[in-house]
């Protein structure tokens, strides 16, 4: 489960997407992973950092010694997927052990918001490093899987609030991107 949890974050990656891997899908010697039949039938393919590498590796080495290509990654009993109610359970178990609290459903920590929390962090780095933001826009969008900039621009709205410097710097180059949000959203 640790090694989920992390992909998830490290990567972005939707949950169904981590728990649907291959064992092929996962390219231990690049640190690729390959996401396929994402949503909306989208493909693409998602670099690791070294130090996600190195638990995958171990992680591999324990459950995959006799495995074949195409079984799950993440296994459950029987050799099928994880199941998202599985994945659930689990972050909930985590979640109890770290004594953070759990405000119900709809209301999170939700196992989802480790993907936000990965665009938000990598654009509040960009935006340190000084990197040019309408450049890097587009590998946030495609690294996320995404169809539109509007999908992409969720997170530029839940980055802007806190940083309001990445605002300044999309709106030049992009106006009328960020959007207003109210309500709830996922």
């Amino acid at each position: 489960m640790p090694v989920i949890f992390r992909m998830i974050y490290m990567c972005g990656l939707r949950s169904s997407e981590a728990r649907l891997l291959k064992v092929s899908d996962v390219d231990l010697k690049e640190g690729i992973l390959s996401i396929r039949h994402a949503k909306k039938d989208n493909s693409r393919l998602v670099p690791m950092s070294d130090c996600l590498i190195k638990r995958c590796r171990a992680f591999s080495k324990l459950v995959h010694f006799d495995s074949n290509e195409n079984d799950y990654y993440f296994p459950a009993l029987g050799g099928k997927s994880m199941t998202l109610v599985n994945l659930y359970h689990n972050f909930r178990r985590f979640l109890w052990r770290a004594k953070i609290s759990h405000g119900g459903r709809g209301n999170g920590p939700r196992i989802h918001d480790f993907r936000h929390s990965h665009a938000v962090h990598c654009l509040k780095k960009w935006s340190e490093q000084q990197k040019d933001l309408a450049v890097y826009l587009p590998i946030l969008k495609t690294y996320m899987g995404h169809d539109s900039f509007e999908e992409t621009a969720y997170y530029l709205h839940l980055t802007a609030d806190v940083f309001p410097d990445i605002t300044l710097k999309i709106e030049t180059r992009y106006q009328g991107i960020i959007p207003e949000l109210g309500g709830k959203h996922s």
